[in-house]
Parts: C-alpha cells; sequence; structure tokens
C-alpha cells in the first residue's frame, strides 16, 4: 500500500448534513488521480457511511481496496464484508484501549495523501486526527463546507 494512493476518512461519531452521495463524488474524484487505498477506523456513523460506499463503489471498480485499521483486539466490527482487510498495527497490544484509539487515528493519517473530512466542531477525536492530518501534509477534503 503506497501512501500517494490511500486514502482515509475523518470524521465524528454522529452524522448529520452528510450523505452518501457526497462521499461518493469525492471519492470517484480520487480514483480518477490513482487512489486506490481506503483506510477506515470504523468507530462512528461517519465511518460507516465511508465503509458503505467504499464497498459499494467496489462493485464496479476492482482495484479498489478497503481496509479497516483496528485499534485493539477485542473491537466490534459490525460489517465485516464491507472490508478487503482488517489490520491491526504491528505494537499495538501495548496500548491502554483509549490511547490505542489515539495511536490508530495517528497511524489512519501517517498512512494516507488523502483525507475525506467531515469534521464540524474543534474539540474531540475526529478534530485532534483533522490537525495532525493537516501538519502531516494530508490534503484535505472537507465535506461539511
Amino acid at each position: 500500500m503506497q501512501k500517494e494512493h490511500t486514502a482515509v476518512f475523518i470524521g465524528h461519531r454522529e452524522l448529520f448534513g452528510v450523505d452518501a452521495a457526497a462521499v461518493e463524488t469525492e471519492i470517484k474524484k480520487l480514483l480518477a488521480s490513482g487512489v486506490t487505498h481506503f483506510l477506515n477506523g470504523g468507530m462512528g456513523r461517519f465511518d460507516w457511511l465511508c465503509a458503505q460506499t467504499v464497498f459499494s463503489l467496489k462493485k464496479t471498480d476492482k482495484r479498489i481496496q478497503n481496509i479497516l485499521v483496528i485499534p485493539y483486539l477485542s473491537f466490534h466490527i459490525e460489517e465485516r464484508e464491507y472490508f478487503d482487510a482488517i489490520l491491526y498495527p504491528e505494537g499495538f497490544e501495548r496500548y491502554h484501549f483509549k490511547e490505542a484509539i489515539i495511536k490508530r487515528n495517528e497511524y489512519l493519517v501517517h498512512h494516507a495523501a488523502y483525507a475525506i473530512c467531515y469534521v464540524t466542531h474543534s474539540w474531540g477525536g475526529a478534530a485532534q486526527t483533522l490537525r495532525k492530518a493537516k501538519q502531516r501534509g494530508v490534503q484535505i477534503i472537507h465535506l461539511n463546507r
């Protein structure tokens, strides 16, 4: 998985004001520019909307890889069939579960060149992850503007 061909999704647990069509439009733009791998944290409604959208697009574009990155082994996965792979990063067993979520989010932005984001406020995990993505030079695509 090459970083320049990888995108991540960053968003809140709750989802208001964005729909699958908006997500699909942005994913299609990324596909046209060569992005084929999509990393997902699987924790909120935005993540699951994105997982479903990528899964749907994969039916017509076999290049797409939909990858769930889990923070700990007991992580509950609602819809395994959406994903081509489930990744548990090496060394994550040493983190407490709350710290593992932060480390997983850092892993996501360290391994992606693009981020499709739905971040509406400046606090919480999504906002913190968005700040880290900006610091790392990830190209940000905002859905809530």
